[in-house]
């Protein structure tokens, strides 16, 4: 039976008109994973809505791993999430104008939650790839971690199959190149380069 492979990606914020993550997922194919079915689902910036649209997506599909990518702008590399905090302390307004300061995501659920992903595992396949990568201890406290929480509750209070990771990745050397004259330009990497990255830990975590 094929593995059922959910990949989302979060819709461009901040003022920028573009997010690597809908870049990376628009370059994925179907065909370069065996036994493979792929979904993909672009999601809102919004602290008010992603809780439902994670879950939403999990009950519909059911998948057996899930593949979350967001923008962590200024990184160097591929950034692994290893926690999700039950905290939302937006520094800036999330697409909807939301900008929670200090608020758990659930205030009845765990200050955290470990994912159920093996991020050395999925590090390691990157840098088999020859893309910089590095384990990161939290996901942030904005709209990244929150959609991270939300699932990994999802996936534990329901008792659901699906491994999940949450993998942020830097700006595009295009999009860098587009930022604003006389600021100090932020690090970035390739289109193809972060989509190789993608596509290994694609394939590492649907392995048996």
């Amino acid at each position: 039976m094929n593995k059922k492979i959910l990949v989302t990606a979060f819709m461009p914020f901040a003022g920028r008109r573009s997010n690597p993550a809908l870049e990376v997922m628009a370059k994925l194919r179907p065909s370069s994973f065996k036994s493979c079915r792929l979904y993909k689902e672009k999601l809102p910036v919004s602290g008010k809505v992603i809780g439902r649209r994670i879950s939403g997506l999990l009950s519909d599909i059911n998948p057996d791993c899930v593949v979350s990518l967001g923008l962590a702008a200024g990184e160097t590399a591929v950034r692994v999430e290893r926690f999700a905090l039950n905290i939302q302390d937006y520094g800036i307004k999330d697409n909807s104008g939301y900008q929670p300061k200090g608020l758990r995501i659930n205030p009845d659920g765990p200050a955290a939650y470990f994912t159920n992903s093996d991020p050395a595992r999925l590090a390691a396949a990157v840098r088999k790839a020859s893309v910089p990568v590095y384990i990161s201890n939290h996901a942030g406290a904005y709209v990244c971690n929150h959609l991270m929480y939300t699932a990994m509750d999802a996936i534990v209070s329901g008792r659901l199959p699906a491994r999940f990771a949450f993998i942020h990745l830097p700006l595009t050397t295009a999009m860098a190149a587009m930022e604003t004259p006389g600021r100090s330009i932020p690090a970035s990497l390739p289109l193809d380069t972060l989509l190789k990255a993608v596509e290994a830990i694609i394939k590492e975590l649907a392995r048996p």
